[in-house]
């Protein structure tokens, strides 16, 4: 570009091509920032309904401890590898005591699963384990808490104490399989 070109753009004096250039990178740059403005009000937006659900998760727990005491008997149904895994994260929690230990409370069921009948201080003491590993231990042991957290949580969330007319409480599985699809008949097709 020669020193009158120059010149003669910094006037503002363009050519119909150059305004078109520029009007091109404008509109590029003005939807780049759009999109950025977007993506920042999406992160607002997520940030404020975790926060929102950690306030309630807050709210929630001790009452979830509470409702859990007050449950008999709840079964869980999960592989035995999880079981294993959730006894020794509770051995030292204060008040613990496996079902292991008392015959007849742990089942072994086909495909390595167990079925363990639990008290509800049992029920209890895992939620405020895996509550507690959820946000302090590894990533491998944290993943595991969340989901049993998770998943007693949500059964817990389907007991009304004051509810007169008593309903079984349904049972904890932990057995997310994928299902296996047939083969389509080829003639089918």
């Amino acid at each position: 570009m020669s020193l009158a070109d120059f010149i003669r753009i910094a006037r503002g004096h363009l050519t119909p091509e150059e305004q078109a250039e520029r009007d091109a990178v404008a509109r590029e740059r003005r939807l780049r920032r759009e999109a950025r403005a977007a993506e920042d009000v999406r992160a607002a937006e997520e940030l404020q309904e975790r926060e929102k659900a950690d306030r309630a998760a807050k709210v929630l727990h001790p009452r979830r401890l509470e409702t859990a005491v007050g449950i008999s008997v709840v079964e869980l149904v999960c592989h035995a590898d999880t079981w294993q895994r959730l006894d020794v994260m509770l051995d030292s929690t204060v008040g613990w005591r496996s079902p292991s230990q008392t015959a007849g409370r742990v089942e072994a069921l086909d495909g390595h699963m167990v079925r363990v009948q639990l008290s509800g201080q049992q029920v209890s003491l895992i939620l405020f384990r895996t509550h507690d590993r959820s946000m302090v231990a590894w990533p491998g042991e944290a993943a595991l808490a969340k989901r049993l957290y998770r998943a007693f949580a949500a059964m817990v969330d389907q007991v009304d104490p004051d509810d007169p007319a008593a309903k079984p409480v349904p049972p904890v599985v932990l057995d997310d399989r994928i299902g296996a699809r047939e083969p389509e008949d080829e003639a089918s097709q």
